[in-house]
């Protein structure tokens, strides 16, 4: 990436997981603008400075800095007072905004209800990458290589925009895709959301029961089935409330689901129960070898 082919200045808003793993990747690529960082924690913020990431350990102003991204990579209900913080710093009014949040519909409505201002200029994105560590210190700079990032454009993003945006995440090595705000809630609420709340609710379950002895007879699978439920609880706890109705749905679906199975079980219907496990795993299969 070079300074004709992207921004000039990127500000990563949010030193964690995701934006220690743009600014990471950002240097990994020998990208020849400036990258900024701000952090509520300025032991954070002044890591990715000491460790060459960004270049401030402290910034009281983005007056000046022109052909500036900035990228929002907090929790989502942290969202709106660390937008707040950043319009403090007064920056350039052709500044384009971007964010890596999991929820859309709800950053969408305050957009439009409290900053109509910049709006336009706010091109809603969300890499597909995580893992169930957090914090700048296991951030990677390959997080996002041959991942996607979704792109959820509304009625006021200019094309132009939402190109320059697009072809950010490429250049960190994603592949694009658009989703609108309402499609991405939905499905995110089914593929991703559910089964964060599956494996907090089961590790519960089997702690509250089994207590220390839980994971002694596991054999690996169940580590791994509950890895996510060692994610960080401040943004999932946030993503649960954000897309709530969503997510309620995905898990009255899921709950048809598991009383079907339960019922199989209980009457013993070896046959049934052989065909409902051959027709999930022939659907997962087939899905994967499509994909």
């Amino acid at each position: 990436m070079s300074n004709t082919e992207g921004f000039k200045n990127i500000l990563i808003v949010g030193l964690g997981l995701i934006g220690g793993s743009i600014a990471k990747r950002l240097k990994d690529i020998s990208y020849s603008g400036d990258v900024f960082g701000l952090d509520r924690d300025l032991g954070v913020l002044h890591s990715a400075y000491h460790d060459s990431l960004v270049k401030n350990d402290s910034l009281n102003s983005l007056n000046g800095l022109e052909d500036l991204l900035i990228i929002f990579c907090t929790p989502v209900l942290s969202f709106k007072e660390a937008l707040e913080s950043v319009l403090s710093l007064r920056p350039s009014e052709q500044a384009v905004f971007t964010d890596t949040l999991s929820t859309k519909s709800q950053i969408l409505e305050l957009l439009t209800s409290e900053f109509g201002s910049i709006k336009n200029r706010f091109v809603l994105s969300h890499p597909i990458a995580g893992s169930e560590r957090s914090g700048l210190q296991n951030s990677n700079e390959s997080l996002f290589v041959n991942r996607i990032s979704v792109i959820s454009p509304h009625e006021t993003n200019d094309n132009h925009l939402l190109a320059e945006v697009a072809d950010f995440w490429k250049q960190l090595g994603s592949r694009t895709k658009i989703l609108s705000c309402k499609e991405h809630d939905a499905i995110f609420a089914k593929t991703s959301h559910l089964p964060h709340v599956i494996s907090y609710a089961l590790t519960q379950s089997l702690f509250s029961k089994l207590h220390e002895r839980t994971f002694e007879f596991s054999g690996g699978s169940l580590e791994d089935y509950t890895r996510i439920a060692s994610s960080d609880p401040i943004m999932w706890k946030d993503i649960f409330i954000s897309n709530d109705e969503n997510i309620l749905k995905s898990i009255e679906d899921f709950e048809v689901s598991l009383k079907e199975l339960k019922e199989l079980i209980k009457r013993q219907d070896d046959e049934a129960i052989e065909q409902f496990l051959l027709e999930t795993k022939t659907l997962r299969d087939n899905s994967l070898e499509n994909d």
